[in-house]
């Protein structure tokens, strides 16, 4: 019993091999290039389609986008330091109001002070002419200068210097009758006199007017606020563009309303924001429209590279890379990034001659590889 067991199993196994290798026949009799069809097609799939891209060097300016909010560099707070009723100036003494350098802004009542001070002057001018017939006697070199000193003295005009004074003893007596306390006094109450008349010591507009003409005033007193046209917008930027910029370099900004504005670099801070480690930078502008807080965006106009390309920026490698189609393979060239931008990069190593592989994934996967172009953007 057991042997026949045996012997049906060594039957159904010849069987089965027997039909394997029948199988095994039959189908290298009907697929007789199956193997070569198959070799086909790894070699097709060795060389891959691609698109390049050209670049022709050239000459590139470098861009840094900056952003920032604009403050006046040309404001003062008008007080006034004398006594008395305020008067008109040139325009109206009004918010809004413009004025150009050297325009009366406001004026204060100077009539007293004015009469008061030549009443000083006509003291002084007595003193002076008591003194001279001393001066002829005991000093007659110095004579002829005071002479002529007196002889041009008006009351209503202001003080000229005094003479050149060279003898210590002609010092002492004209100390002594006090002509230099009068002089200098007088000279102090010229400059006050100055001050009952404000004038815009720049070209603005008057942005705050707490005082109109016929109010009395007091020293001390606020009576606006005055702006110029010079404005500043303060940005930052990164250490690695630090190098691209320098004073005096172009920026052309825009603000929300579309408006264009054009500054100029005036200064580059030397100290880091701990915040965003960038760097402060101060743009002048000049233009009535602006005003304090309003945003602007625009881009720094810096340094000039010569013989670079800008390419995407993600056709550049971590190892400083890009893929090239040379002679048929997908080749790694070596390039030097020069200045980085939110989407591209500016890069030097490339010629017009080098098809740029515009692979923006598995470029690792297809260095060394066979590759056909089918299309070339130059």
């Amino acid at each position: 019993m057991t042997d026949r067991i045996k012997k049906n199993r060594y039957i159904a196994a010849g069987s089965a091999i027997g039909i394997i290798l029948f199988t095994i026949l039959l189908v290298g009799l009907l697929f007789p290039d199956g193997d070569t069809r198959a070799g086909d097609a790894v070699s097709e799939e060795s060389s891959r389609e691609v698109t390049v891209t050209s670049f022709e060097p050239g000459d590139l300016q470098a861009e840094i986008r900056v952003t920032g909010r604009v403050t006046s560099t040309q404001r003062i707070e008008l007080f006034s330091e004398v006594q008395g009723v305020l008067l008109p100036g040139d325009r109206p003494f009004r918010t809004g109001v413009r004025y150009s350098s050297g325009d009366l802004l406001i004026r204060v009542d100077q009539t007293e002070a004015a009469l008061e001070l030549n009443a000083q002057r006509s003291r002084f001018f007595t003193a002076l002419a008591g003194a001279l017939s001393t001066i002829k006697l005991d000093y007659p070199d110095q004579y002829q200068a005071w002479y002529e000193y007196t002889d041009r003295f008006d009351p209503e005009n202001t003080l000229p210097d005094l003479p050149k004074i060279e003898e210590r003893q002609l010092r002492l007596f004209l100390t002594t009758r006090g002509i230099f306390d009068q002089y200098y006094s007088i000279r102090s109450a010229e400059n006050r006199l100055g001050k009952y008349a404000l004038r815009a010591p720049f070209s603005g507009e008057l942005r705050g007017a707490d005082l109109t003409p016929g109010n009395l005033v007091q020293p001390g007193v606020r009576l606006g606020e005055f702006v110029g046209d010079t404005y500043e917008l303060e940005t930052f930027i990164s250490l690695s563009d630090l190098d691209f910029i320098s004073e005096g370099d172009r920026v052309e900004l825009s603000a929300a309303s579309g408006q264009t504005l054009e500054g100029t670099i005036t200064r580059v801070g030397s100290s880091v924001d701990p915040n965003t480690q960038a760097f402060p930078v101060f743009v002048e502008l000049r233009d009535p429209s602006l005003r304090s807080g309003l945003y602007l965006e625009g881009s720094i106009r810096g340094q000039i590279f010569d013989d670079v390309v800008e390419i995407p920026r993600n056709l550049l490698t971590r190892s400083n890379t890009v893929l090239v189609a040379d002679e048929g393979k997908a080749t790694h060239r070596e390039v030097e990034p020069i200045q980085f931008k939110r989407e591209t990069v500016i890069v030097r190593g490339l010629t017009a001659d080098d098809n740029v592989i515009g692979l923006r994934a598995d470029a690792a996967t297809l260095a060394g590889a066979s590759v056909t172009i089918i299309d070339n953007d130059r």
